[in-house]
């Protein structure tokens, strides 16, 4: 390893250090380039390098006439790592439909407890466009905004962060489950409908335990669609 490179980590280490002893906060303003320099007894170049490599992942950010901060969107830069990390591993239909289902149960008490009458409002314009869109695409799309919602409605950024992070990969999951349902059965497909108005009308009426019934069955769904 070169002698900069060791540098550099000095430096990301020194300001990792800190933030963890709640020494640097969010919006904080870290020393100078000069001052860390001087601080850690490196080189200004190594000070810039390790600083460049906090930005790259989201730590720091840099404003221009103004120093560098620690970062104020913890959030964003979660579900940017997460969404590079789940994209370039080769996660099975099983895993998702997991994932999915201890997010939302969970996401689903909190929205309960939470919801207010934005969020229900969105809930009842996605579902309606779920049940009434004229093509399947339209009714897609509507099914993805509905359990994103819910999501959203837990009010909870990690959550939020996780289920935002792999959307792209559960916005195919929902249309590739939505067109076997479709394919196999009508009759099924109505049902499966019929779950997430079950699934709103829960949020809408502060009924957890209805909720919790509409999520089972509409796993049940799933589950029994992509195992056989």
């Amino acid at each position: 390893m070169k002698e900069n490179e060791k540098a550099s980590e000095k430096v990301i280490e020194y300001i990792e250090t800190r933030i963890l002893a709640g020494i640097f906060k969010a919006d904080d303003r870290l020393p100078a380039e000069r001052e860390l320099a001087r601080i850690l007894n490196v080189s200004r170049t190594a000070v810039r390098e390790g600083i460049r490599l906090l930005e790259v992942i989201g730590i720091v950010e840099s404003r221009q006439g103004s120093g560098n901060y620690i970062t104020t969107h913890f959030d964003q830069t979660l579900e940017q790592v997460l969404t590079m990390m789940y994209a370039l591993d080769d996660l099975r239909y099983e895993e998702i439909r997991e994932f999915r289902y201890v997010v939302e149960r969970q996401a689903l008490v909190l929205a309960v407890r939470n919801a207010d009458d934005s969020g229900k409002k969105e809930l009842k314009k996605y579902l309606d466009g779920m049940l009434y869109a004229e093509s399947e695409e339209e009714r897609a799309e509507n099914d993805r905004m509905l359990h994103l919602t819910l999501v959203q409605m837990s009010g909870n950024r990690l959550v939020i962060a996780n289920y935002l992070a792999l959307n792209r990969v559960i916005n195919r999951f929902i249309r590739d489950v939505r067109r076997r349902i479709q394919e196999e059965s009508q009759e099924d497909y109505e049902k499966f409908q019929d779950v997430h108005r079950k699934l709103v009308e829960s949020v809408l009426e502060g009924n957890c335990e209805m909720g919790r019934d509409a999520l089972e069955e509409h796993f049940v769904f799933i589950t029994k669609d992509f195992d056989t």
